[in-house]
């Protein structure tokens, strides 16, 4: 579309720009008001997604808290580290292993004699020739010419990754090739025909030395592995050193780190408590809005930020969502676990209570506290109770009116922060797609937003275009007025 000629204020003398600005900004008014419903609505579905954040970080607690496994982690310490370090897995039972180590294991190894002057890995004028190293079958050659280097050649060994390191004493001034593998299955072999390997490095293909398996005493059983670390009964073991005196090594529930497991459990469910508390009861401050951009250009960023952190307050001012999960959340606490058996039945009997109220403060209302030694009690007398109390599954389906009842507080959190997280996606949408084909509440109205703003743009031109017309026309009128006025008073002055 060509742009009109305009004529602003030639004949009239009036600022015609300025005029049609001013007319522009009231006609302007209701797109700044709907680009102000946009912003809002977009700081809005920020809010929702951090808080959808939060829900899906406490939420993959929770899922930790609905398996046994969590419960059941075991720790194996030993009564000489610097004998025997050891691990175990959840196929381990708790006990104790009594261990002699009598030998490592060791790396096939080929140590050549030592130069008796200093070595300079990077000279050239090294003797030609070819030499090659088998591993498992598997012969690789190496070849030595007039341009290689000592070090050129030990990295060309370790590139090849065939097994066998090279590598160079600098104390003791020789090389020397060692199996990456341990045990008297590491062996590898050299042929060195050409002397070459002899000759540049003082390698001698006969000097290599087999590797040796570990050898140890596990619970009066004798046992020989290849490695020095190896599992037995689902206790990894790493030998570190020889003995001559037994190690023992005892296994136990790791119950530190299910103290820290449950302690991070409150921590988070008070934080986001916090969080839901905070974001519902801050009210919305009907002094600031959304700035316009002309807004925008009159202040500063500082001014801009500070005026901004003010319009985004109470954005979720008693949202439905959040106070359903909130209420949802204190549910699943405070509700007793049916049919469940032994002398733990609540939380309470493992040391998390409410935290009691305080006048004038409501902010701890829906919080929850720990008696750390009352939990380490609980889990040192009744690992097992304590554990169904979170795992605590249900024969019935999901939709039975009975079926929450049954479940243990793992299950039951891990639940309604998922549902509280769909209800939230489905307001907001994932976040994984573009407005244009978000089919969620908040991209429908994002989407039918923007079409009104696009159709207000296209009529906002229109009306510019067509004010200055107007005014164009009327300068053109004056123009001529003027010029017929000048004819007159000519002709009047003739006369």
């Amino acid at each position: 579309m060509i742009n009109p000629i305009r004529l602003s204020g030639m004949s009239s003398g009036l600022d015609t720009d300025k005029m049609i600005n001013d007319l522009m900004k009231a006609a302007r008014q209701p797109a700044n008001k709907l680009k102000q419903q946009k912003q809002t609505l977009m700081w809005q579905r920020e809010e929702y997604r951090n808080m959808n954040s939060m829900m899906s970080s406490f939420k993959n607690l929770a899922d930790k808290l609905r398996f046994s496994s969590t419960f059941n982690k075991l720790s194996a310490s030993s009564s000489n580290n610097s004998v025997i370090t050891a691990s175990a897995n959840s196929s381990a039972g708790n006990g104790s292993y009594v261990v002699k180590v009598d030998q490592l294991a060791t790396s096939s190894t080929n140590v050549g004699d030592a130069f008796s002057s200093a070595v300079d890995l990077k000279a050239k004028g090294l003797t030609p020739g070819e030499f090659s190293i088998t591993v498992d079958g598997k012969e690789q050659k190496f070849e030595i010419n007039a341009d290689s280097t000592l070090e050129s050649v030990m990295n060309s060994v370790n590139k090849a990754n065939i097994g066998v390191r090279m590598s160079f004493d600098s104390i003791n001034k020789r090389f020397m090739l060692t199996s990456a593998s341990t045990g008297d299955i590491s062996t590898f072999s050299i042929n060195d025909s050409s002397g070459a390997l002899s000759t540049n490095f003082n390698i001698q293909a006969a000097n290599t030395n087999v590797g040796q398996n570990a050898k140890a005493t596990i619970n009066g059983v004798a046992m020989e592995m290849a490695n020095n670390s190896f599992e037995f009964n689902g206790v990894k073991f790493d030998l570190k050193g020889v003995s001559t005196s037994e190690v023992t090594v005892t296994v136990t529930r790791d119950t530190q780190d299910l103290v820290s497991q449950i302690k991070d459990f409150v921590e988070k469910y008070n934080e986001i408590v916090d969080k839901i508390q905070a974001k519902t009861t801050e009210r919305p401050n009907r002094n600031y809005y959304p700035l316009s951009d002309e807004e925008k250009e009159s202040m500063k960023d500082s001014q801009i930020q500070l005026w901004e952190s003010k319009a985004k307050a109470g954005l979720l001012y008693r949202d439905d969502i959040l106070q359903d999960a909130m209420n949802s959340l204190r549910r699943d606490l405070t509700s007793p676990i049916k049919d469940i058996s032994g002398n733990i039945k609540s939380l309470k009997d493992i040391g998390i209570t409410f935290k009691p109220f305080v006048q004038g403060n409501t902010k701890d209302l829906a919080k929850i506290q720990l008696d750390e030694q009352k939990l380490q009690d609980a889990i040192n007398s009744n690992p097992d109770e304590v554990m169904k109390l979170f795992t605590k599954s249900s024969n019935l389906d999901s939709k039975d009116p009975n079926y929450r009842s049954e479940i243990g507080y793992g299950e039951r959190l891990y639940d309604t922060l998922g549902n509280s997280m769909k209800k939230i996606t489905k307001k907001i949408g994932s976040g994984s797609v573009s407005d244009a084909v978000d089919g969620s509440i908040f991209g429908n109205r994002l989407r039918d937003m923007n079409k009104k703003l696009d159709s207000l743009e296209d009529k906002l031109k229109m009306t510019e275009n067509r004010y200055y017309k107007q005014f164009t026309a009327m300068e053109k009128a004056i123009q001529k007025l003027n010029s017929q006025g000048s004819w007159l008073a000519q002709q009047l002055g003739q006369g």
